[in-house]
């Protein structure tokens, strides 16, 4: 006999006294709950099987139960789930709430990581940071889990608000209960699935195929982040035009050092997709030990280091 020490309800609320709900509309938010539930499992590294128990009730109440090897962190999961469904990712004027930066996504691994070791460790009083809720919350993927979820219930009239608690082994609450009104809906909805385009100011691509005569098409090539084979656009004119004259020659194995741009976007089950790559600048060529540095390269560079020493003239002052 499996004993559910956890539990998750969410209650859907109607504009009638019925206790019935579209199936299509409830498995597509279930889908969901289920996904975002198992990725924060997976993040914290905690083992749990999730079971199904309908309870038709003022509304629809559905409740799932939840076994593992530790309740403690079960209840972490869950508690996590809630807090992160129910704060909103847009504003009122419908842009993100937060900027999501290569430095957040490092302090919310670090956080991750810290939570993660005192649950293994069992350590008595272990709690969920405030700031480790604000970074999941705005981390595009669950974002993504959030806007198909209520994009789902806003599409369906019938539901007036929706609430979300945990539950013990009874039904009985184990903490207060989070609720999300129809009128708010809009906050949880993303406007468009493209990301912040990246720019990678370091990046080297092992050239496999030039273009040099049409600008429509794509060069093909290695990229050094991962070792992976991409199609980008060359937008650098100086280069293909030394290319062109032959003032640099392209020989099989050469290297470019350049500022790559990458534009971003979601994909439906809330993974990241690199969608297209562009070289803005050539900053060096590489074959073998040989290196040189483009002209354009070297005013990029003079530009850095100017904005560097600013950067210091400015925090010393």
């Amino acid at each position: 006999m499996i004993k559910f020490d956890n539990k998750l309800e969410l209650r859907y609320y109607f504009n009638d006294k019925s206790n019935y709900m579209d199936a299509l509309i409830r498995h597509r938010c279930e889908k969901e709950v289920l996904t975002a539930l198992r990725v924060l499992a997976d993040m914290l590294d905690v083992k749990m099987t999730i079971y199904d128990e309908p309870c038709a009730q003022e509304g629809f109440r559905d409740i799932r139960s939840v076994a593992g090897e530790s309740s403690r962190s079960i209840s972490i999961v869950l508690n996590l789930f809630m807090q992160i469904f129910t704060r909103p990712s847009l504003s009122v004027g419908g842009q993100p709430i937060a900027d999501r930066t290569v430095a957040d996504e490092e302090k919310m691994q670090k956080e991750l990581a810290i939570l993660r070791r005192n649950l293994k460790l069992k350590t008595p009083g272990a709690l969920i940071p405030h700031e480790l809720v604000d970074l999941l919350s705005s981390m595009p993927r669950f974002c993504k889990y959030k806007s198909n979820f209520y994009e789902a219930l806003r599409g369906y009239p019938k539901v007036t608000k929706i609430t979300f608690r945990e539950l013990n082994e009874n039904n009985r609450s184990r903490s207060g209960s989070l609720e999300v009104k129809r009128e708010q809906f809009d906050y949880y909805i993303l406007r468009s699935d493209d990301l912040p385009m990246v720019k990678d100011n370091k990046a080297t691509i092992e050239i496999i195929s030039p273009v040099l005569k049409d600008s429509r098409y794509r060069w093909k090539g290695i990229y050094n982040k991962g070792g992976e084979t991409i199609d980008f656009y060359m937008c650098d004119e100086d280069f293909k035009k030394q290319m062109f004259d032959e003032k640099i020659s392209f020989v099989s194995g050469m290297c470019i050092d350049c500022v790559l741009e990458i534009e971003r976007k979601l994909s439906e089950l809330g993974e990241t997709v690199n969608i297209s790559y562009t070289v803005r600048t050539v900053i060096r060529t590489r074959f073998d030990k040989l290196e040189i540095i483009t002209p354009q390269g070297k005013r990029h560079l003079r530009k850095l280091e100017a904005e560097k020493k600013q950067l210091t003239l400015d925090l010393f002052s």
